[in-house]
Parts: structure tokens; sequence; C-alpha cells
């Protein structure tokens, strides 16, 4: 997974850098095809803006928040991008696993005894 983490206006220090990792590490959960992660904070006048784009297997997944505060708009678009990516992964989910019909036994068995006769 390659991982970008840029500052517009905005000076990316160590302590944000942890966080926004150990934020990303719970990610891990969730999807295990991300292949970039993109992930942006600027500021205007005292409104910091953050914005994501997440590269996954045939999708690009782009977010965004803000508020007044740097931790507090990292917290709110990383709640939003578990939430979408839950719902991600249970698409994918969903998509893979076929239920079996209950009475599809009784057709094949209704045509075989048809054929038979």
């Amino acid at each position: 997974m390659n991982v970008s983490i840029t500052g517009r206006k905005v000076k990316i220090t160590a302590q944000i850098r942890r966080y926004i990792e150990k934020k990303l590490k719970k990610l891990d959960h969730y999807v295990d095809h991300i292949y970039d992660f993109i992930f942006t904070i600027k500021r205007e006048r005292h409104i910091y803006f953050a914005e994501v784009n997440i590269n996954v297997k045939k999708k690009i997944i782009h977010m965004f928040a803000k508020t007044e505060d740097v931790y507090s708009v990292i917290d709110i678009l990383f709640d939003k991008i578990e939430v979408k990516l839950q719902r991600y992964r249970d698409k994918l989910l969903n998509k893979r696993v076929i239920p079996l019909k209950e009475s599809q036994p009784e057709i094949l068995s209704q045509e075989l005894e048809e054929t038979a006769s």
C-alpha cells in the first residue's frame, strides 16, 4: 500500500503523521486490497480541509471533511472512510456469495424424472 500524506499551507508534523498512520492501521481490517492512500490537509483562514483518495480494486474512493481543528478533521474523515469501506467490503462479499435456493433440488429432481420418462 502506497501512503502519501501532504499538507498545503499546513506543516505535517511528526505528531500529525503518527496520528494519521495510527488511524490508517484500523483500515486494514476492512479492505485488504488498498493500493494507494493519498491524504491531503489544507488550511484556508481558520478552517482545515482534509480529503482522501483511496485506490481499491476497480474503484477510487474520494471523500473530504472540514472543521476548525486539525485532529477533529482527521477523526471525522476517518469515520467516514470506515463507513464507506465497510459498504464496499459488504458489496464485494455479497457478489461472491450466491445463496442457493431451497427449491432448486426439487426442480432438478423433477427435471431428471421428466427426462427419464
